[in-house]
């Protein structure tokens, strides 16, 4: 989990100054990355985030875990 997370959303290279904030981006970020690997589109985490940001129907689909 720790190698997607640095390599996908360049975790080790994330400076949050605040404990608190830095543990939410944390949650955050593993919990984005349990949803993209729920989603059934045979792509890379990276691929889907791609998908995700150039089209809102993968995004919905992504967040809702539902075949649109």
């Amino acid at each position: 989990m720790h190698w997607v997370l640095d390599v996908t959303f360049r975790e080790d290279d994330s400076r949050t100054r605040e404990r608190t904030l830095g543990n939410n981006l944390s949650w955050l970020r593993r919990f984005a990355v349990t949803l993209l690997k729920r989603h059934p589109v045979q792509d890379s985490i990276r691929g889907k985030m791609i998908r995700c940001l150039m089209n809102t129907r993968v995004l919905t689909e992504v967040l809702t875990n539902q075949q649109l």
